[in-house]
């Protein structure tokens, strides 16, 4: 049930954005940073989608994309053609007037240009600014963001105080969840490099990728027995186990072998230890040769290696 208010609230979002939709309008694409309005440039789906979120300039750049998108799935089909006549998403009206666009825009819909003017030019405003709010609210369910860094100065000191430390805690389990996924990231891509080379070393490196997937995996499990199911103060339903899925795709595993690496993985030990353990582990030696297969798309590795083997 909606809470009493939040459709009024959610109505004042839509009108607010609509009125900075607006004076991009005047303009048309593409945007100019002097014309966007802060709560356009504050959507979420606007900054995750910028390269640089704190430079505002990158922020106007990713609006535009996200404008054009949505331009092009507006929901309304039957106006579709006419709102990217307007904002000069076409090429016909790319760098027109406001007023130019309008009368071609009015044309390709139908309708006289001051009908089209009064009621239907602010329906799609209005529709734009729907789409672009349903966008960041969506895009916050479905990802999520590493924490920003920042260059400093000077040496990180904490106060002497009981909050700071459990937020240094939280933000220390964190960056070691997300610096596990990033690691397992870079040798995901150094075995699609080798399996795309078709050179030696594929086999050591889908072993490495285990033993990195493992260190995902604990960093998660610590994360959700410390801080529950859902990332804390993060705009995003999204729970540990779907950070760990990010840095790419993985053999699926059974909830057994799960627990297994689990409980194996030891990022001080290192990958030597690592595997020493996962051979003496029941399914052990099975699992990392599956798990080979799979990740380098083929039975074995490189034909080097098979040669070796033989």
């Amino acid at each position: 049930m909606t809470k009493p208010g939040t459709a009024a609230v959610n109505a004042t979002a839509t009108d607010v954005l609509a009125e900075e939709v607006k004076v991009l309008l005047r303009a048309g694409l593409p945007v100019q940073l002097e014309r966007c309005g802060p709560n356009l440039l504050g959507l979420h789906g606007v900054r995750a989608r910028s390269s640089s979120p704190d430079v505002p300039g990158s922020r106007a750049r990713a609006l535009d994309g996200l404008l054009r998108e949505q331009l092009d799935r507006l929901e309304n089909s039957e106006l579709a053609e006419a709102a990217r006549l307007l904002f000069g998403a076409q090429v016909s009206t790319s760098g027109s007037t406001l007023t130019a666009r309008r009368a071609m825009a009015a044309a390709a819909s139908g309708y006289e240009v001051h009908h089209f003017r009064k009621r239907i030019e602010p329906r799609l405003l209005e529709l734009l600014a729907w789409q672009l709010r349903r966008d960041s609210e969506a895009f916050a369910t479905r990802h999520a963001e590493p924490p920003e860094l920042h260059a400093t100065s000077g040496r990180l000191v904490l106060p002497s105080d009981v909050f700071a430390w459990e937020a240094a805690e939280h933000q220390h389990a964190l960056a070691s969840l997300w610096g596990a996924v990033y690691l397992l990231r870079a040798q995901l891509l150094t075995v699609a490099r080798l399996v795309s080379m078709d050179t030696a070393g594929q086999d050591l490196a889908a072993a490495v990728a285990l033993w990195r997937h493992a260190l995902v995996l604990r960093a998660a499990h610590a994360y959700r027995s410390a801080y529950g199911a859902v990332l804390l103060h993060a705009a995003t339903k999204l729970g540990p186990e779907k950070i760990a899925a990010s840095a790419g795709w993985t053999p699926p595993l059974t909830p057994p072998q799960e627990l297994l690496l689990t409980e194996l993985a030891d990022s001080e030990q290192g990958w030597d230890s690592f595997a020493a353990r996962l051979a003496l582990a029941e399914g052990g030696t099975e699992l990392v040769a599956v798990w080979q297969r799979a990740l380098i798309g083929r039975q074995g590795g490189s034909q080097e290696e098979k040669g070796h083997h033989a």
